[in-house]
């Protein structure tokens, strides 16, 4: 078996220089030798589009790292490993690109740097490579263990992007793909897959403004932007009855600038709901924000 590996940096490639960590070449053939000396049946070939941490990537990184992926010939799988900070906008992003691709991608980060005991960056990379082997899913996703878990396998458009202060995968409703248990891939027999449409000739075209509404919130204004991404409340409200809130609406819509809504579905239909249409406001099918945002660049 044959596998890409694509290496962008992150925590899973970072060492510790002064007291700050910083991503380091080096780290990624560590990774590789460590997986070497609990399986040896892999033959793994190398590529490194750019390195960095993953705070600092933007959408011209996505295009790079996609045609790299798009290069590839003669493997079985693809794996990209990647900081955990932006994992789910990139997985996000190359899962809209890529759709139900002939071999699966993968993508791997850690919580801590690989020298760390308490680093699940080799469990993840073991688990990308578990998963490609078992021939199970064609497509992007991501392999992740949290804490006191298996390793799990997640489709890259239903990532939700991290809590603060956690560095936990989460899916959209726990909607994983499977679990890695010993080595073996069990599918969730409750995973919903779900298709957003066909992005594989699409360009990133534009800007896409990314509002999560708080009280008090001071509304930046719209124009120039392609859309904007409202990130409403846990039951999928937003303060529809304040006139700071239809100000801006009315702003952007007379300026030309779609609203679009995510985190909100059918049910609990609260009167602040209703006056969505009047607002010019719609509301996206359910998927994780990262996705969300990622489709609007692409639309």
């Amino acid at each position: 078996m044959k596998i890409t590996v694509i290496f962008t940096g992150g925590t899973i490639a970072c060492s510790d220089k002064n007291g700050a960590l910083s991503p380091d070449g080096a780290n990624s053939f560590t990774l590789l030798n460590m997986y070497r000396k609990t399986d040896g049946g892999v033959e793994f070939e190398a590529l490194s589009p750019y390195f960095i941490l993953s705070e600092n990537l933007g959408v011209e990184h996505w295009e790079k790292l996609y045609e790299s992926i798009k290069g590839v010939r003669g493997s079985d799988g693809i794996i990209v490993t990647h900081g955990t900070d932006t994992l789910p906008y990139t997985a996000a992003y190359l899962g809209l690109k890529l759709g139900l691709c002939d071999i699966p991608v993968v993508l791997v980060s850690a919580a801590y740097p690989l020298s760390d005991s308490r680093s699940n960056g080799l469990d993840n990379f073991r688990g990308a490579v578990d998963f490609i082997r078992s021939g199970v899913g064609r497509g992007v996703f991501v392999s992740y263990k949290n804490s006191g878990e298996d390793v799990k396998i997640h489709r890259a458009g239903c990532v939700l992007p991290h809590l603060p202060f956690s560095d936990s995968v989460l899916s959209v409703r726990g909607n994983y793909y499977a679990d890695i248990v010993g080595g073996d891939v069990v599918l969730n027999p409750d995973f919903a897959d779900e298709s957003f449409g066909d992005f594989s000739e699409s360009e990133p075209n534009g800007r896409v403004l990314w509002l999560r509404v708080h009280p008090g919130m001071i509304y930046p204004p719209a124009e120039g932007a392609k859309a904007v991404l409202l990130e409403g409340y846990h039951s999928g409200t937003l303060p529809t009855a304040r006139e700071d809130f239809k100000n801006f609406c009315e702003s952007a819509n007379n300026a030309g600038v779609p609203l679009y809504l995510t985190g909100s579905e059918e049910g609990f239909d609260y009167e602040s709901k209703q006056a969505f249409d009047e607002l010019g406001i719609k509301v996206l099918p359910p998927m994780s924000p990262a996705a969300a945002y990622a489709a609007l660049l692409l639309k």
